[in-house]
């Protein structure tokens, strides 16, 4: 599988994990390993998730979707790792319009929250803040490992030159680990302390232990009592949702599990109360809003001849968790 392995890791992931302070509680009965001191190259086999989503979203018309894909060569690379896995791309051709409606249901809740300062942990590849700095009152940081950091900032300078994209220094590309709280903060150092943020995350949890999980959510709750704002994510899914996935999907995740040797979706939560009280445990109030009544104009079902109904039978799992911090007073779990 090293073939696979490049330098654009996807996910942006390492460093020592603090204590997980639900470890003992309802929502995690039983003890769960975690990675030490885990370095940046020990997440190379992770890029494969940053190329299959690019992979999916060059069908459709979100912005740079095609550059970014050929850039990376994903069409080779993913096509040859589903043949491996005996599937076939005509399979799970349905992903590009869940990866669309995702993506564009998070632009849209950063643009109804009136936010202009935004800064996405984990990027991956998608160069939403390229696009939406095209905008020069909106800062952008989009934070990742160090070696994807120089890759995209490479790809970025292609891009500003292929289309004539005005640089007003409002784009910004920091190295910093989603669970390093030094480095998350630094990183939004770059914000204005007097206005409001909303923090990004777009396919980080799905590969998080509980104590990962905790750690980073701890990190996110920290940025938004220093700045105010709201944290935006369609990271987390209920166990009755996985139970209705297709099984297409299941044979995809347990090809990518093999490859990143880390178990897809491991802290999937009981259903919607057990995850409310978990992020009240956080020191987080909750929104839940649904991806397709904010994605607009979803063009990837007719660029892949796929029926309209396949994302409105996906709409009841294609949750938006908007989730602002409590005050400082309140109990928090820390």
């Amino acid at each position: 599988m090293r073939k696979y392995q490049s330098g654009l890791k996807g996910l942006g992931r390492r460093g020592t994990l603090l204590t997980d302070v639900h470890s003992k509680s309802r929502f995690y009965p039983a003890p769960v390993l975690f990675l030490d001191d885990m370095q940046e190259n020990d997440f190379d086999s992770i890029s494969m998730t940053a190329r299959f989503v690019a992979y999916w979203r060059q069908y459709t018309d979100i912005p740079f979707s095609k550059d970014v894909a050929g850039h990376i060569h994903a069409g080779e690379v993913i096509e040859t790792f589903l043949g491996e896995n005996h599937i076939a791309p005509s399979e799970i051709s349905w992903y590009a319009p869940l990866f669309e409606v995702r993506y564009k249901s998070i632009v849209e809740a950063i643009r109804r929250k009136g936010i202009r300062q935004v800064i996405e942990l984990a990027s991956g590849l998608s160069l939403r803040g390229l696009a939406m700095t095209r905008d020069p009152a909106v800062t952008y940081i989009e934070t990742d490992l160090e070696s994807l950091t120089k890759e995209k900032a490479a790809l970025v300078s292609v891009l500003r030159q292929k289309y004539a994209l005005a640089d007003y220094g409002n784009f910004h590309l920091s190295s910093a680990n989603a669970l390093d709280r030094e480095q998350v903060l630094s990183a939004a150092g770059r914000f204005h302390k007097d206005h409001p943020i909303a923090v990004v995350s777009e396919g980080l949890f799905p590969y998080l232990t509980h104590q990962e999980m905790d750690t980073v959510v701890r990190n996110i709750r920290d940025m938004l009592q220093m700045f105010g704002g709201v944290w935006i994510t369609p990271d987390f899914l209920f166990k009755t949702d996985s139970t209705r996935a297709l099984a297409s999907r299941r044979r995809v995740g347990k090809a990518i599990a093999k490859l990143t040797g880390r178990r897809l979706h491991a802290t999937l939560f009981e259903d919607d109360g057990q995850l409310q009280a978990y992020f009240d445990a956080s020191g987080l109030r909750v929104e839940v809003l649904n991806q397709v009544d904010l994605a607009q104009h979803v063009v990837s079902p007719g660029v892949l001849k796929l029926p309209v109904s396949i994302i409105e039978n996906a709409k009841p799992m294609l949750h938006l968790w908007i989730l602002t911090p409590k005050a400082i007073g309140d109990a928090v779990s820390s």
